[in-house]
């Protein structure tokens, strides 16, 4: 009987732990002695060097993902090498393509192995991003990783805010920060918020 394979979405808000999760993973499958493979989009260019590393100061080898990459060739080249891995974990997976992640999917189906992809659902106007709308579309597992806010509500939006504190509405959907330019925030909170800037003239509604 051929294995059969999965691909999973696990998302969260900034800060929600997913690295850390994916990381804590990584580890486990070490543990076990089981082969598998970390891949994260190059555009995430915090570290200079091609590591997956948490918040709480952990860190993995990756593989870059680039914008061309095509990641069923990838992972058909690692087994044929007989060096293939049973699991992937991939960070920042919302900086996927659609057609990356349809080659994710293929190679799950082709191949039986697992994939984890580990990303943020909504950019910081609360739209989707493309990665992660094709994951949520064909994705075997869905989770959410949730975390709190500080009113107590889940965390929902990924707010991006000025050196004031300020939410910004504008700009470029993709700008790679830490808690220097990102909070997370339930919604009813980042709706006040604007209301507030609003009021004072800092932010049109």
């Amino acid at each position: 009987m051929d294995k059969i394979g999965k691909l999973y979405f696990r998302y969260g808000t900034m800060g929600s732990a997913k690295t850390a999760l994916l990381l804590t993973t990584a580890y486990n499958f070490e543990e076990r002695g089981m082969a598998y493979r970390c891949f994260k989009p190059v555009v995430d260019t915090r570290d200079k060097k091609n590591v997956i590393r948490s918040r709480i100061g952990i860190e993995r080898e990756c593989a870059w993902i680039y914008h061309e990459t095509n990641l069923y060739t990838e992972i058909h080249d690692m087994l044929a090498s007989g060096e293939g891995p049973q699991w992937i974990l991939v960070d920042e997976a919302q900086f996927l393509t659609p057609q990356q992640v349809d080659q994710l999917a293929q190679a799950v189906d082709d191949f039986g192995i697992n994939v984890i992809c580990y990303g943020l659902r909504t950019d910081f106007r609360t739209n989707l991003f493309e990665g992660s709308r094709r994951l949520l579309e064909i994705a075997d597992t869905i989770d959410e990783i949730k975390s709190t806010c500080t009113c107590g509500r889940k965390t929902i939006v990924n707010a991006r805010v000025n050196s004031r504190g300020e939410i910004i509405t504008e700009g470029d959907v993709v700008e790679i920060g830490g808690n220097d330019k990102y909070i997370a925030v339930c919604r009813s909170c980042w709706r006040n918020k604007r209301i507030e800037q609003s009021k004072k003239g800092s932010l049109p509604i």
